[in-house]
């Protein structure tokens, strides 16, 4: 009986630890994400010449002005 208790509690114990690290991980990665985007969008207008948001040819053969 005692061992029953024993791994029950060792269950336990191991599933708060999955859970609180999970919940650690989850805004962690989220943080990174929120950080990695204007990286993102930088990099592919510097390969592209293409704005990411609006998709219009800007750059190098930009000419200014509206259209």
């Amino acid at each position: 009986m005692l061992y029953g208790y024993i791994i029950i509690l060792c269950l336990i114990m191991v599933l708060l630890g999955y859970a609180t690290g999970r919940r650690i991980g989850i805004k962690e990665g989220f943080q990174k994400g929120l950080c990695q985007v204007p990286l993102d969008l930088k990099l592919e207008y510097f390969e592209t010449s293409k704005c990411p948001i609006c998709t219009k040819e800007q750059g190098k053969n930009y000419k200014g002005g509206k259209g």
